[in-house]
């Protein structure tokens, strides 16, 4: 039996295109078979005229379906005529050369019980006997089981087997429909796979590129495989314990194995594809955090370091200081902008060196280095720039204060008063002194703020 599981034939007719067809049940496929294990066809012809054209063509399908083994084992074709004319019975064997393989081994006509003219009948099956290239018999319903076992014969012609059309019709369309698209994914799949394995890297990019998303969400197709497998499976079953059984199920019409292996080449793709995206992401998060660690770098080491270079004065007053320090005070504002993007930025590389791949750390690192390295340097300018302005602000308030001091000592020195008396002489002296001392310390402060300029 599991020889016979082999790998089922698919036609490029499809059912979906020629359903109206499929649906007059012009010809069908039961599932059951002679006794040398060959498939059994049946055309159950009726009192209307049989379009032979949409006969043709119904035979066509369902002979695509079965395997080139099972086909070599020959058929057996039921040609009911008992609700037909002979001449109309005459025309389909004939036809049946045409359409149906040479391994056709009989074919059994079956007959009305309003019996045809045998000698019509006998001269005609004679006289094409030897261009049929089969044996054609005529046999009664009751007695076709001489030929076909009852177990393989449906309940029209006195046997137990079980067909139901539309039921077997509805499965070949969801067969078809999931075997299009799986097959046609794996197609997808594989050219995207594929292009990732092949070439540089900036072919293997563009190739993913071309052909990244598929035309179709592999999740779905094979949810829709995975319910299918299931149901022929679970039909199948059924079948087995005395239930309604399914007969097209039988190994040779069992789209069962072309499901498994279906399912099989779509899990291995799509994991091969889960991978390739993975990679992708992760090569796009790299190349943006590249793109914006780029982006820091070029405006710190560019407008940035521009803007303290054009700021290189301290000023000459208490005014021109604070009118500097407020611009830095800008400037200050513009960097920290662009060093919240360089926190947030070292988070990013951070995650990714735990996570990465051993081939991404360096690259990781170099980047994370070159980052720190800019910002820290244009920090600690800035800083430098900052500490630079408070001192000049502070050497201009004590230069201020001094030259206050001086003027007032200025002022008692130039004071042409005469003392009173000896009380007022050391008063005097005591205030010059005191005043002195004043100017002493403001000047060894000036000296001090001025250190800190060098």
């Amino acid at each position: 039996k599991e020889n016979l599981l082999e790998e089922v034939y698919w036609s490029k007719m499809e059912a979906s295109v020629i359903l109206p067809i499929l649906k007059k049940k012009l010809a069908f496929l039961s599932g059951g078979k002679d006794r040398r294990s060959g498939l059994i066809l049946t055309i159950p012809l009726c009192l209307e005229q049989t379009n032979m054209d949409e006969l043709s063509v119904t035979l066509d399908y369902l002979l695509s379906i079965p395997s080139e083994k099972c086909k070599a084992r020959g058929f057996t074709v039921i040609v009911d005529g008992r609700k037909s004319q002979w001449n109309v019975v005459k025309t389909v064997v004939l036809m049946l050369q045409n359409v149906v393989p040479a391994e056709v081994s009989l074919v059994c006509v079956v007959k009305p019980d309003e019996f045809w003219d045998k000698k019509v009948t006998h001269f005609c099956f004679w006289k094409e006997k030897d261009r049929l290239g089969f044996e054609v018999i005529l046999v009664s319903a009751n007695k076709l089981t001489r030929y076909i076992e009852p177990c393989q014969l449906t309940e029209d012609f006195g046997g137990s087997l079980t067909y139901d059309h539309m039921d077997w019709l509805n499965k070949r369309l969801v067969f078809e429909k999931f075997t299009k698209e799986s097959t046609s994914l794996l197609d997808e799949l594989a050219l995207i796979n594929n292009g990732s394995d092949k070439g540089n890297q900036q072919e293997k990019e563009r190739s993913v590129d071309l052909n990244f998303l598929p035309s179709v969400d592999p999740e779905t197709v094979l949810q829709a495989g995975h319910e299918l497998l299931s149901e022929l499976q679970q039909r199948r079953f059924n079948g087995s314990d005395g239930g309604v059984s399914w007969s097209p199920m039988d190994d040779e019409l069992l789209a069962q194995p072309q499901v498994m292996k279906l399912l099989d080449s779509l899990r291995e793709q799509y994991t091969r594809y889960q991978e390739v995206c993975r990679q992708r992401s992760k090569r796009t998060q790299l190349e943006e955090i590249q793109q914006k660690v780029m982006q820091v770098v070029n405006w710190l080491e560019g407008p940035g370091s521009e803007q303290l270079r054009a700021q290189w004065g301290i000023g000459d007053s208490i005014r021109a200081s604070q009118a500097l320090q407020q611009k830095h005070e800008e400037i200050e504002s513009q960097h920290s902008e662009w060093f919240a993007v360089y926190v947030e930025l070292n988070q990013q590389i951070a995650a990714l060196l735990n996570a990465g791949d051993e081939e991404d750390l360096v690259e990781l690192k170099s980047l994370q280095q070159q980052l720190s390295d800019v910002c820290y340097r244009q920090a600690s300018q800035l800083e430098f720039r900052q500490n630079l302005l408070q001192a000049a602000l502070e050497f201009h308030g004590v230069a201020q204060d001094l030259s206050q001091q001086l003027d007032g000592l200025l002022g008692m020195l130039c004071v042409d008063v005469a003392p009173a008396d000896g009380a007022s002489i050391q008063q005097t002296l005591k205030l010059l002194e005191e005043k002195l001392k004043s100017v002493g310390k403001q000047i060894l402060k000036m000296l001090k703020h001025k250190g800190s300029f060098f």
